[in-house]
């Protein structure tokens, strides 16, 4: 079904605008144009200061050499993330333990091991087994933004995927999959530089009850494993002990 016009088209920014929103950068006083349209404004940063101080001495690196430079060298750059989120959510809240925990904001050799054991699951099989679904996924997600004339791109088709492809990989039942988008994109939100304090008392709901599901998930997959080839919890499950 063609819908090649139903997102809404990226607004034009000028050399000058997006050198003026550069000059004063700051992730937690970003304009509204900006959001619109980042892109002239990365270009510009790459182009003038592509390693930028932050108002709270953080960096922030637009150029790939930099990006790819500080992403290898994990003895001198580290994923953790507690220094940070510690004044951000309060230590021993709900998304403090959530996020510096996770597999995102941590280093080897807890990462190295969750990947691995993450990795062995996606093989050629498993994949191929999830294509149909997430065919006929993309396709009721492109009919229902035609059917309302438009949409976001991110919020009314592509967040919907990966909670699709995760549900897959944990065997999480389809029936239990509704909540899963709004607790993911709640937690996520959290992330943002500048948080609300809704934002914030969501995200830390959001991980209770997602860690809440979570438990009970685990122990009845203790009770009843799947195939350890294809389902990632399960793998994990066993790599406990391994």
């Amino acid at each position: 079904m063609p819908v090649a016009h139903s997102f809404a088209m990226t607004p034009f920014m000028s050399p000058q605008r997006a050198g003026e929103i550069a000059k004063s950068f700051d992730l937690r006083a970003l304009p509204p144009d900006f959001y619109a349209n980042p892109y002239p404004v990365y270009s510009a940063l790459r182009e003038h200061e592509p390693i930028r101080r932050m108002p709270d001495g953080s960096f922030f690196l637009t150029r790939h050499a930099d990006i790819v430079a500080v992403y290898r060298d994990a003895q001198t750059f580290s994923s953790d993330k507690k220094v940070e989120f510690e004044p951000k959510y309060g230590a021993g809240s709900a998304l403090f333990e959530h996020h510096t925990t996770s597999l995102v904001f941590n280093d080897p050799p807890l990462h190295t091991r969750v990947r691995k054991l993450i990795m062995g699951a996606l093989t050629r099989r498993a994949i191929a087994d999830m294509e149909p679904g997430l065919i006929t996924l993309v396709d009721s997600l492109l009919d229902a933004v035609e059917a309302k004339g438009g949409g976001d791109l991110i919020e009314d088709f592509a967040s919907a995927i990966p909670v699709e492809i995760i549900g897959n990989l944990l065997g999480v039942p389809h029936a239990d999959r509704s909540p899963l988008r709004g607790w993911s994109l709640a937690i996520l939100g959290a992330l943002e530089p500048k948080l609300t304090p809704e934002q914030e008392a969501l995200g830390n709901q959001s991980v209770r009850d997602f860690t809440g599901y979570l438990k009970d998930l685990v122990a009845d997959r203790r009770q009843h494993p799947g195939d350890p080839e294809h389902d990632v919890l399960t793998r994990l499950i066993q790599g406990e002990t391994a």
